[in-house]
Parts: C-alpha cells; sequence; structure tokens
C-alpha cells in the first residue's frame, strides 16, 4: 500500500506509467487463460465449453465495483485517480481463494475527467491501461471477466456520432433515460465506443482478451413508462428499428419495446463481435416478477415500480445476437421464490442460449443466517429450472448504507462458493 501512495503523489502520468510498467511484467509471465465458448446441441440447452479442451464451464464468482467517493456516487472502479493496482489485486486473490473463477465488474462508470472517455478521440488511453491491468491481474489469479459496458458514452466526439446517424435515419430521437435503447445515434455511439474499447485491447494487449468470458451491455436494462414514448397513452411513435407503433394499443407497446431491444442488442452485439470474432456477449436485466406484473405487460402506466426489464424470450430467442443472458434474482416479494414463467423459462430453453443469474442477494433486513438458507434456496431453484452461474451481488460495499450483505462479511464468501450447485 505504501509503494501505491507513492506513485499518487507522482501525478497521474506517472500512475498511468508504473501501472502499465508493472501490467506487461504480469503479461510476461502469465500463460493466457483459455477461452471459453457458447455449444449448441440439437435437444439441449447451450453450455459454457474451453474452446481448447471441451471442458464444460460453469461461471461462479462475485460482482465488484469502487465507487467514485468510496462509500457513494458512480462506478469508478479505473479511473485516473481512483484505480488502486495493489488492492485490486489483493480482492482478486481473495475471490480465487474463496472459489471464484468469474469476476463481474463495471468497465465504463463516470465520465468526468479520467474516466473511460476522451474528449477528441474516443477512450481514454489512461483509462484503457488500467483496464489492461487488472485483465492481467485477473489472468494471474484465474478470474474470467465479465466487463459491463453500461449506460452510453458522453463526450463530444460520440456525441458527434450520435448525431449522425440521427440525421441519416431521418427519426426524432427520444428524450430522456430510455433513449439509450431506443435511438438510432445513441445505439450507433455505444456501438463505436464498444468497438473502440475493445479494440485498444485488441491492439495494445491481445492476449488479455482471452480474460474477457463476455462482454456485457449493460448492468440491468429497462425502460419507465414515465418517460418519452411510453408515458403516451395515445399517438404514433417510429423508433430505432423504423417502424411506427401506436401507444394507444398495449400489443403495439410491446411490440414497440421488444423490436427496439432486441435492435439494440444485435447493434451492439454485431459491433463487439466485428472488433473481437470470438468475443461473446450478453447483458444484464431482471424479470417482471420483481414488480408483480407478467412478462407481456404492455408497458401501461400504473401505480408500481415505472421500471420495466425487458422479456427474457426478446433476449434469448432466436433472433438475438446475444450469447447468453444474465439475470438477476433477489427476494423481490420478501421471499426465496424464483418463478419459472417471469423467467419465461420455457421459451428460454427453446432458445438454446446459456443463461446465468449474474447477481443475486439478500438485504441487510435479514440476519446473515436467514440471508444464507434464502441464498441457496434461490440458487437450488435457478439451477434446477436450468441457470448454469452465478456471481453474487456484492464483493465488498459494506459501507454502503441499503446494500446486500457483502460477501466480505460473516465468511459469506467461502459460504457461496462452496455449497454444490444442482447442475442439470
Amino acid at each position: 500500500m505504501r509503494s501505491h501512495h507513492f506513485l499518487k503523489s507522482r501525478g497521474p502520468a506517472a500512475v498511468a506509467c508504473a501501472v502499465l510498467c508493472c501490467s506487461t511484467a504480469i503479461a510476461a509471465t502469465v500463460p493466457p487463460l483459455p477461452r471459453v465458448a457458447v455449444i449448441k446441441e440439437p435437444g439441449k440447452p447451450g453450455q459454457f465449453r474451453v474452446r481448447d479442451t471441451g471442458a464444460p464451464f460453469y461461471p461462479q464468482g462475485f460482482n465488484h465495483t469502487v465507487l467514485e467517493h468510496g462509500d457513494s456516487g458512480w462506478h469508478a472502479t479505473f479511473n485516473v485517480g481512483v484505480y488502486d493496482p495493489q488492492a485490486m489485486d489483493a480482492t482478486l486473490a481473495a475471490m480465487t481463494e474463496a472459489g471464484a473463477n468469474t469476476v463481474r465488474i463495471w468497465a465504463w462508470g463516470v465520465q468526468q475527467a479520467g474516466g473511460f472517455t476522451d474528449a477528441e478521440s474516443g477512450v481514454n488511453p489512461a483509462y484503457m491501461d488500467h483496464f489492461i491491468d487488472f485483465l492481467r491481474r485477473a489472468a494471474r489469479h484465474r478470474l474470467y471477466v465479465i466487463p459491463i459496458l453500461d449506460e452510453t458514452p458522453q463526450s463530444p466526439y460520440y456525441h458527434a456520432i450520435a448525431r449522425a446517424a440521427d440525421e441519416r435515419a431521418g427519426i426524432p430521437p427520444v428524450p430522456g433515460r430510455n433513449g439509450q435503447y431506443l435511438n438510432r445515434g445513441l445505439i450507433a455511439a455505444k456501438r463505436a465506443c464498444a468497438m473502440d474499447f475493445v479494440g485498444y485491447i485488441r491492439e495494445n494487449a491481445p492476449e488479455s482478451l482471452r480474460t474477457i468470458l463476455a462482454w456485457s451491455l449493460a448492468n440491468e436494462v429497462c425502460v419507465t413508462f414515465t418517460n418519452e414514448p411510453f408515458n403516451r397513452t395515445a399517438g404514433i411513435v417510429t423508433l430505432c428499428t423504423g417502424k411506427q407503433y401506436d401507444m394507444n394499443d398495449r400489443e403495439q407497446r410491446q411490440a414497440c419495446y421488444d423490436e427496439s431491444i432486441l435492435y439494440w442488442a444485435n447493434e451492439l452485439a454485431s459491433g463487439i463481435k466485428e472488433a473481437d470474432p470470438h468475443a461473446l456477449v450478453t447483458t444484464g436485466m431482471w424479470t417482471a416478477d420483481a414488480h408483480g406484473r407478467p412478462p407481456r405487460n404492455g408497458l401501461w402506466p400504473d401505480d408500481k415500480d415505472p421500471r420495466i426489464p425487458p422479456r427474457p424470450s426478446v433476449l434469448a430467442g432466436p433472433d438475438s445476437r446475444l450469447d447468453f443472458i444474465d439475470v438477476h434474482i433477489y427476494p423481490w416479494d420478501g421471499t426465496s421464490k424464483v418463478l419459472p414463467e417471469a423467467h419465461e423459462w420455457d421459451a428460454v430453453l427453446a432458445g438454446r442460449i446459456p443463461a446465468i443469474v449474474g447477481e443475486y442477494g439478500v438485504f441487510k433486513n435479514k440476519s446473515i443466517d436467514e440471508a444464507r438458507v434464502m441464498i441457496r434456496e434461490m440458487l437450488e431453484q435457478a439451477y434446477a429450472m436450468g441457470y448454469i452461474g452465478d456471481l453474487h451481488w456484492i464483493w465488498d460495499l459494506t459501507g454502503v448504507p441499503g446494500q446486500t450483505w457483502s460477501a466480505v462479511e460473516e465468511n459469506l464468501a467461502s459460504y457461496l462458493m462452496r455449497f454444490p450447485r444442482p447442475i442439470r
């Protein structure tokens, strides 16, 4: 830790140089991880397999983040002035010691100076060098990584790409938070940034791409019916698909969301696969049971939580370019029930792509003993349905009010990694 404080006192440029030199030394002594692929066999659910050997692979591990202000703010794990190589190395070592093989982490976060974008030329090289250092450390600890490319890039460089794409499409952009999933321009800008992000790694540390289990397009996809266009109950809208939808028709409202979110996922996935043809792509989501709705609900405004997740059957369907889906499970109704109908599980199985539980956890209104029981019950149900991996939320947010039990508390990490999963 002392050496890290010494580096910080020398300024961002010196820190970046020292991190890169250390990272390069790590790469020289660590064999790359073997690539993991998704295998689809006739009549069987999709599976993860190690490409070189064909051995089955089951992602198991943790989510991790470092917040901008330590115990508050947005994700800033790799930002200049925040990234701590020694602390990260200790965290990864502890995860491996607990029995993990995968870590899910925000690759994109706070976008002020020192964030992942550069105002003039795409991605920020200093940030990227931090991320490459992390990938090399993860490989040393034999951990695969699911980086989350959350939200959209906010810089003049990518704003110009968005404006140009909107002008070419001739479709008025949707204002507000839903626009990131519905606007041609914002989707084009995110696609370009994702390709730049992957491309930087390919050019500067190609072996590190083998450490990526999959790129996640968002932490938790959702739109809200309090924002355009779903706050309307009348009128015709045209979105990224180029099609028109009647906001007074529940079926067309649902089709508007289903078709738009599939366009979003496929555009981004195709960009990432263009940058790295071996890449796997996923996205995080939860299911409609979180708010007591059926999966097909037409996004009609009601008195419940306005956030609406996508339907699993859409993102796991035959027209999706995602390689697997990442579904988040919490005790939404205070119990450990996992409802197959909310997960549209028959349709997911028919799509024959894998599904993992990318987040699960229990909040601290339950005792640690109650939490252990509920966690085990949730995962047993998920695995019995056909899920084939799980990543606990969260490694360590012990200083943040309202969070779930962290893995570092009460020997929880060891418990989570060691009870047997009923893999089908």
